[in-house]
């Protein structure tokens, strides 16, 4: 078995996470944080046991954003609130002090007075625009998504429509955000819990206005999880930058749990209704309808790209003729949402499956028969124009139809779900890698922003089967603006289609000029000269099929669901390290069932969170959790140089939908959204 070089560390407790690392001198930031979801901020008073206040007048900028192009209305979140507040947690004012044991007692003894205002709590209210959130309305985005042969809507013989609303969910990396602020009066280095420096440096070149030559990011050799969380650059880091520069010494924030079930981001918040359209015979058509998107109280980093983004998914991997929808990005009063595992695509996994579920109900057809009549077989371009690439559909779904029957014999009287998927990876535009060899050693770097997978190792399996030395003599590092001219980072299930692609290019390039030394591998190790390359290598987007299989209970007395079994098949393309693989699938599908039973984040009419913990959440324990999960695939290689397909977010993307309608089959009766409420 191959040894996982991330986990030794973790096993022996000595990773070193940002809160691990400390610089001489070190200050601690404070952040008062708004109690309301709308208000005017009238007045503040100020604790005198600080080393510096920042407010909107010190600050003066706003939150990097990345809209989408057609957004109408792009309201950015103030670093620190501007004189009014839009969400609970809000940042109001920022202060350091020099023992972070102090940061409470500040923060109690500020005082802000505030005039309260009627906030805006749900999509539907917030489309009807009774109550204004900013100056131009609450609609920050509008579109009209239509392609494909519209002209097939008159043949269409069968309608079936699904309203669903899936709420807000919290991610939960086991290590919150955090970061350490060092100005040395020229370069600004930010060291922190990330999953893309680049991304990162990117956002606080844009908010700071200080040239990228001058700011260093980079995460500390362990990073506690992510789930998308940790992509971008938030408030709090701009706050210890800009204190940092003005104090000239290193500052740190640590998020606390609290702090983090407030703070942006959080997940899903989806409202839809959409129809589906077939003929008789069971040949779907297309679907015409509307996908409303959350967006919290500000445009903040992609998410009024998410209403399109969705509607583009919406297809699934089917032949369908036309689409048609209204894709939507509204302001709420609650924290901005941003990417949560899938990102979108459990979303429309969602939406979709339950229509065709509706669709085979209806026909008095089996659920299996619906979809073979309709699955795409090889590569495909969507009426909304996504080109789907060349996978093993023929091959994963005939297999996943053995083990349907074969479950429903093992679990008679079951209510059992078959459901399909196919989920982009989003590999493109590419990924950055250097590859050097010699003066003793085989390095190794890469923009990829590892928070809990094994990206060393994976990348050491790539380099080593080019240059043909051992993955363990090959020295990784990640996620460091200073070792690599550009990069991308880890979200979007890529690392190993796009960062491995660019390690087995460069590891490629350096081999040549080895070669053309006349050396072997392990003599241009041994000597004194280096051989290097650094490449940018661009990736197109793929996509990862599955067919997933759940079979659920639910206990008559309590009405508590319970997932039996769940067998998950998909197409990963290469499986570079199998136990990876297989790892990424079962955590997947831990969360996607979970947001189904469990998880969700309530407000009240006024805004305010009806949760102050994970347990509040409804995140399970490991006794609430799915036990039984099988995972196979089957290996059709993808057309990046590595052969990998994603697969980080495929598990999520097929639990949502396969658990959702396992659990509806249980009820005997149809849904209205996530999660599910006990009676």
């Amino acid at each position: 078995m191959m040894r996982i070089r991330e986990h030794l560390d973790e096993v022996k407790g000595t990773g070193k996470y940002i809160d691990d690392l400390e610089l001489p001198g070190t200050v601690f930031l404070g952040v008062v944080r708004s109690p309301f979801a709308r208000a005017k901020v009238l007045d503040v008073s100020r604790s005198d046991r600080v080393l510096t206040f920042l407010d909107w007048r010190t600050v003066s900028t706003y939150m990097p954003v990345r809209p989408d192009p057609r957004s109408k209305n792009v309201v950015k979140m103030p670093v620190l609130s501007d004189g009014k507040v839009n969400f609970v947690g809000q940042p109001v004012i920022a202060f350091v002090v020099k023992d972070r044991y102090e940061v409470e007692d500040v923060i109690d003894e500020v005082g802000v007075d505030y005039s309260q205002e009627k906030p805006v709590i749900s999509i539907l209210d917030s489309i009807k625009e009774e109550i204004k959130i900013h100056e131009k309305g609450n609609i920050a985005i509008d579109l009209n998504l239509s392609g494909g042969d519209l002209d097939q809507l008159v043949n269409s013989d069968v309608t079936v429509e699904r309203e669903l609303t899936q709420d807000r969910v919290v991610q939960h990396p086991m290590e919150p955000k955090g970061v350490i602020a060092n100005y040395d009066g020229n370069v600004l280095t930010v060291i922190g819990s990330f999953q893309s420096a680049f991304r990162v440096r990117s956002d606080l070149q844009e908010a700071l206005g200080i040239p990228p030559e001058r700011i260093v990011v980079y995460s500390p050799p362990n990073v506690g999880g992510g789930f998308g969380n940790k992509v971008s650059a938030y408030a709090e880091y701009v706050l210890a930058s800009l204190a940092s520069i003005k104090l000239g010494r290193p500052v740190k924030w640590i998020e606390t749990r609290r702090e983090h079930l407030t703070n942006p981001t959080q997940g899903r918040g989806v409202y839809s209704k959409v129809r589906l359209h077939a003929k008789s015979d069971g040949t779907i058509l297309g679907l015409e309808g509307t996908i409303a998107v959350d967006l919290g109280a500000y445009a903040f980093t992609l998410n009024t790209s998410t209403p399109s983004f969705i509607s583009s998914l919406l297809n699934g991997p089917y032949r369908m003729r036309f689409a048609k929808i209204r894709a939507l990005g509204v302001y709420t009063n609650k924290p901005p949402t941003g990417p949560y595992r899938g990102a979108g695509r459990p979303e429309a996994a969602l939406i979709t499956e339950t229509l065709i579920e509706d669709l085979a109900e209806r026909l008095n057809v089996s659920p299996v028969e619906t979809r073979k009549r309709n699955f795409i077989d090889g590569e495909f371009v969507t009426p909304l124009g996504v080109r789907i690439d060349r996978a093993g559909y023929k091959e994963l779904f005939e297999r996943a139809e053995k083990v349907y029957y074969s479950m429903k014999e093992r679990h008679k009287g079951k209510p059992i779900s078959f459901i399909a998927f196919t989920e982009v990876v989003r590999s493109s535009p590419g990924e950055g890698a250097k590859v050097r060899v010699g003066k003793g050693e085989v390095y190794v770097a890469v923009g990829s922003g590892p928070h809990g997978q094994a990206h060393k190792t994976t990348f050491a399996v790539l380099a080593s089967e080019v240059l043909g030395v051992n993955p363990e003599v090959i020295r990784i590092e990640v996620n460091n603006t200073l070792l690599i001219k550009e990069g991308i980072g880890s979200f979007g299930s890529r690392s190993a289609a796009a960062g491995g692609s660019a390690v087995i290019e460069a590891a490629r390039l350096v081999l040549e000029k080895i070669r053309s030394k006349g050396l072997t591998v392990e003599q241009a190790i041994n000597s004194d000269e280096t051989f290097e390359a650094e490449v940018f290598s661009k990736s197109p987007d793929l996509y990862t099929p599955g067919v997933h299989i759940a079979v659920l209970d639910v206990d008559k007395e309590t009405g508590q669901a319970k997932v039996l079994e769940y067998y998950a098949i998909d197409d990963v393309g290469r499986p570079i390290i199998e136990s990876e693989v297989e790892g990424q699938l079962i955590g997947g599908i831990l969360q996607g069932a979970s947001q189904v039973l469990f998880e969700r984040a309530p407000y009240d009419d006024l805004g305010n969170p009806l949760f102050s913990s994970i347990a509040d959440n409804g995140v399970p324990t490991a006794v609430e959790a799915v036990r039984r999960v099988f995972t196979e695939y089957v290996s059709t290689p993808s057309q990046t140089l590595s052969g990998a397909r994603g697969v980080g977010e495929a598990g999520t993307t097929g639990a949502l939908p396969a658990v959702f309608i396992a659990l509806e089959k249980a009820l005997g009766k149809k849904l209205s959204g996530t999660p599910y409420a006990l009676p």
